[in-house]
């Protein structure tokens, strides 16, 4: 799994990503970052290659980030 921070600005971006063998825990670290940041915009797309943007103003995202850093290593 990989989780890229990306800034520009006031807007910030969260991408996550993994292949379908790790479903689940793709799952569970994208709700946790979608439980951070409740205003963002999610957008997942890919089938053996899942990837997950969540996008919103920069506080939510980097408290996503920090939430989906948490998940990852449980």
């Amino acid at each position: 799994m990989k989780i890229t921070y990306i800034t520009n600005g006031e807007h910030s971006m969260l991408v996550i990503k993994s292949c379908l063998l790790r479903l689940l825990s793709h799952a569970r670290v994208t709700d946790a970052a979608i439980s951070a940041a409740p205003g963002a915009t999610v957008t997942t797309s890919g089938l053996f290659c899942l990837r997950t943007v969540i996008s919103g103003d920069k506080p939510a995202i980097f408290e996503a980030r920090a939430a989906a850093r948490r998940e990852e290593f449980k």
